[in-house]
């Protein structure tokens, strides 16, 4: 995706560039001493640094996973989702938030981190409970202009993957379940709506 943003997004004479970095507040102390949450990454203007007061980038990318659990992790995801993108637009309404995330349709998980390999049981994933992960976000409603609700993301990808924690690589899916070339919420059209809200807001 870095590559393919970096080609799409050259607009209007000016390089952009994917940084995996932070924005210069994020992760930071606000002025009531909370702790901001993260942002995934960031598209930059070529030239600019992570420092200085004012820094709004053009896209904040925030990523997650769902590998299990299904009925649990799919609404605290979702809510995941909204939080990012109000947190991305209170500070800056017209920064495009772009939430992505990986589902995991393997029938069965075994987490394979080093803590979880003594657990008896692994996780379960029947099919109905991946269909109704991706189904209940690609029901998630997009913000087109600034001055929408600023709990909604601009752009949302879906990747469904099959893998089951213990085979070296995940599986894409390429076909059902999964969002197919050019349907909402695919790859393609993913980068497509950004590259088209990044041309009318810069």
């Amino acid at each position: 995706m870095q590559l393919d943003l970096k080609h799409n997004v050259g607009l209007n004479g000016q390089r952009h560039t994917l940084s995996a970095a932070l924005a210069a507040a994020s992760n930071g102390e606000g002025e009531d001493g909370d702790v901001d949450p993260n942002i995934d990454g960031v598209v930059l203007r070529t030239g600019w640094g992570m420092t200085g007061s004012g820094l709004a980038a053009p896209v904040a990318i925030e990523n997650k996973t769902i590998m299990t659990a299904h009925g649990k992790a799919r609404t605290n995801r979702w809510n995941d989702a909204r939080a990012f993108a109000e947190h991305v637009h209170r500070s800056s309404p017209a920064t495009i938030a772009a939430f992505t995330i990986i589902i995991n349709s393997a029938p069965a998980y075994r987490n394979p981190d080093e803590f979880a390999r003594a657990a008896k049981s692994s996780g379960t994933n029947p099919a109905s409970a991946a269909s109704k992960t991706i189904d209940l976000f690609r029901s998630m409603r997009l913000r087109s202009a600034p001055d929408e609700p600023v709990g909604r993301c601009e752009a949302a990808l879906i990747l469904v993957v099959s893998y089951d924690g213990l085979t070296p690589t995940a599986r894409l899916v390429e076909g059902e379940p999964a969002p197919l070339p050019g349907d909402p919420f695919s790859y393609d059209w993913f980068l497509d709506r950004l590259c088209q809200l990044y041309a009318e807001r810069n």
